[in-house]
C-alpha cells in the first residue's frame, strides 16, 4: 500500500507555509491524533506521516529520526523517511495498545515505568536530595536499579533516556505513547513518541 493518489509529495513540498502542508495533508490523509507539536496521519497499513506544527515539533523529529537512535533500540518505532528541514517524519505504523497488554509484553505495568522513573527523578534531582538528604535516597536509588536491571524492556529505555538525554518520566510514563507492531513475527511493544528531549523540554515547555 501507499499514500493515496490525491496525495503528491511533490505538491506538498511545494507549498511554502506550514498551515498551508498541514491543510493540505488534512484534506488527503487520516488524521490519527494532534498535540502542541505535531500532527499524526495515517498513510496506509504500515506508515504514519507525523507533521511539525512548530519548532518543538521540528525538534522532535528531529529526534526521533537520528540514525543512531534508530539503529541502536528496539523499542522505538521505524523512521523510514524524513524532510530535509525536518518538518515531517514517516514512521511505522503502530498499533495501539493497552495497559493489560503493556505488562503482558513487558513483564512490568505502564504505573511501574512511570513509578520507576518518577523516582529516579527525585534520586537525581539536587533540590531533592538536599531536602531529604542523599543518604536516605541511596536505597530508593538501589531498589529501582534492581528493577531496571531484572527487566529487558526497562534496561533499554533507561538506557536509552540517559544516552540521548531524553526528558522523564514525560511521556514514558503515558500507554498512549506506546503501541504494537510485529518485529520477526514476535508481537512488540514500541515507543511512537520519543522526540522530547532535556533540551527541547527547557527550550520549549519549561515555564520559569
Amino acid at each position: 500500500m501507499a499514500y493515496p493518489v490525491s496525495f503528491s509529495f511533490e505538491e506538498f513540498n511545494n507549498i511554502s507555509s506550514h498551515s498551508g502542508k498541514l491543510k493540505y495533508a488534512n484534506e488527503r490523509l487520516q488524521k490519527l491524533s494532534s498535540g502542541s507539536s505535531r500532527v499524526v496521519y495515517r498513510v496506509d497499513d504500515d506508515k504514519v506521516l507525523k507533521i511539525a506544527k512548530n519548532s518543538k515539533g521540528l525538534a522532535q523529529n528531529s529526534t526521533e529520526s537520528d540514525y543512531s537512535l534508530q539503529r541502536s533500540y528496539s523499542i522505538i518505532a521505524k523512521v523510514f523517511e524524513v524532510s530535509d528541514d525536518g518538518f515531517w517524519v514517516e514512521m511505522e505504523l503502530a498499533k495501539k495498545t493497552t495497559p493489560n497488554r503493556f505488562k503482558e509484553l513487558n513483564g512490568v505495568s505502564i504505573k511501574e515505568v512511570d513509578d520507576i522513573l518518577r523516582n529516579l527523578k527525585n534520586v537525581y534531582d539536587p533540590y531533592y536530595r538536599k531536602m531529604h538528604g542523599s543518604g536516605n535516597l541511596l536505597e530508593l536509588e538501589k531498589k529501582q536499579h534492581e528493577i531496571i536491571n531484572n527487566n529487558e524492556f526497562l534496561s533499554e529505555l533507561w538506557d536509552m533516556i540517559q544516552n540521548y538525554d531524553m526528558s522523564y518520566p514525560a511521556d514514558f510514563g503515558r500507554i498512549s505513547s506506546y503501541g504494537e507492531v510485529l518485529r520477526d513475527g514476535d508481537p512488540t511493544i514500541v515507543l511512537v513518541d520519543f522526540g522530547l528531549t532535556q533540551t527541547t523540554y527547557k527550550e520549549y515547555y519549561f515555564r520559569k
